[in-house]
């Protein structure tokens, strides 16, 4: 037999691979048993992510705006305020949201901040003259707003607040004139025709007013506050289905403690208490410190004879308007805790005593004395 000189019998292969697998497999099975603190107790490292830009909260706010999200639109608004605190713009915003919104003390708190962040940003300026006259301040406001007249002096929109403060003020041929040149410069600009609808309210053309304000829905079909002044229009006509159909529409746009607020009065002042009392509770329960919603609420309770919640609701709302209270308010609040069980005559005095330092001869309130002595 040949043999191969070169030939070398092969050894058996290692086993050991095998031995330190086991091995691992033994200390993971151990570990995932036991969990040591050692093990369990690691910190999450969290991914890295890119800071977002001022401009991209913006841009998102703009996107809320639009939807009627009013408060997700504050939020990305006041973040990209913190990003940029020497930007106006995003203050300027947030500002004007809340005047569409009514809440003009928070407008006027950022408009402020606004001017003293940008003294010559005429849009600071616009918000802060508007701001100020719908608190009353027609002096501070006319000032602000002729600044913002020098640095443009034909910017539309501060032609038409100046309009709208000289309509307040009960100079309709000053406020007419700054309306004018605002539509010659520009004749679809929104605040400009609902300064000229109101104008025209003020006058008492309800029907012009209801035109004007179909026109400027028509350039801004977003904006909700434009479809409540309309609601007022038809109500001062006396037409209420057409009134209730612009307050839905309101809502449609933006479902508010302020939109549903004004549908539930305008149910209200309809007839229609049980179906105002549903909405307006919605009003209360998107914004518990609305103080027109609360007092609306607690007159429609009244109206049902619901005397043990007219009675906490009204005055929670007049502690809320304070100076803005109206009459019905006080007195309704004074019966209710007369009407109710148990009769609360010592609650009921004060508001009653309130009711008479506005009018002496106020009937409800004499009625409620009469009772209550």
């Amino acid at each position: 037999m040949y043999l191969d000189r070169d030939y070398k019998p092969r050894r058996p292969k290692s086993r050991n691979w095998f031995w330190w697998i086991a091995i691992l497999g033994f200390i993971g099975s151990y570990l995932y048993a036991r969990q040591p603190d050692w093990l369990v107790n690691q910190p999450l490292q969290p991914t890295s992510t890119p800071t977002r830009s001022a401009l991209s909260w913006q841009a998102e706010a703009q996107i809320h705006r639009l939807a009627g999200d009013y408060s997700a639109a504050l939020a990305a608004y006041a973040r990209a305020a913190q990003l940029e605190p020497d930007n106006a713009d995003p203050l300027v915003a947030q500002a004007e949201i809340y005047m569409i919104d009514r809440h003009i003390k928070q407008a006027y708190a950022l408009a402020a901040q606004a001017v003293k962040v940008a003294p010559q940003h005429v849009g600071a300026l616009n918000i802060y003259a508007r701001s100020l006259d719908w608190l009353g301040e027609y002096e501070a406001a006319i000032n602000a707003a002729l600044d913002a007249l020098d640095l443009e002096p034909d910017n539309p929109t501060t032609l038409a607040i100046l309009g709208e403060i000289y309509s307040d003020v009960g100079n309709w041929s000053r406020a007419q004139d700054y309306i004018d040149q605002a539509l010659t410069i520009d004749p679809e600009h929104v605040l400009a025709l609902r300064n000229q609808a109101v104008l025209y309210e003020l006058q008492g053309n309800y029907k012009q007013a209801i035109a004007v304000f179909q026109q400027a829905i028509a350039v801004a079909p977003d904006q909700p506050d434009l479809y409540i002044e309309q609601g007022r229009q038809y109500q001062a006509l006396n037409r209420w289905d057409e009134a209730i159909a612009s307050y839905e529409s309101a809502v449609s746009v933006a479902s508010t403690a302020v939109t549903l607020d004004a549908l539930g009065w305008g149910l209200y002042l309809s007839g229609d208490t049980l179906k105002a009392q549903r909405e307006l509770r919605k009003a209360v329960e998107a914004d518990d410190e609305y103080g027109p919603a609360l007092a609306h609420l607690g007159m429609a309770y009244y109206a049902r004879r619901n005397y043990e919640e007219a009675a906490p609701t009204l005055e929670k709302a007049v502690s809320i308007l304070g100076d803005e209270s109206r009459i019905e308010y006080y007195y309704s609040l004074g019966l209710a805790y007369i009407y109710k069980k148990p009769r609360e005559c010592d609650k009921a005095r004060p508001w009653l005593l309130k009711s008479l330092e506005i009018d002496p001869e106020a009937p409800p309130a004499l009625e409620g004395l009469r009772l209550c002595p």
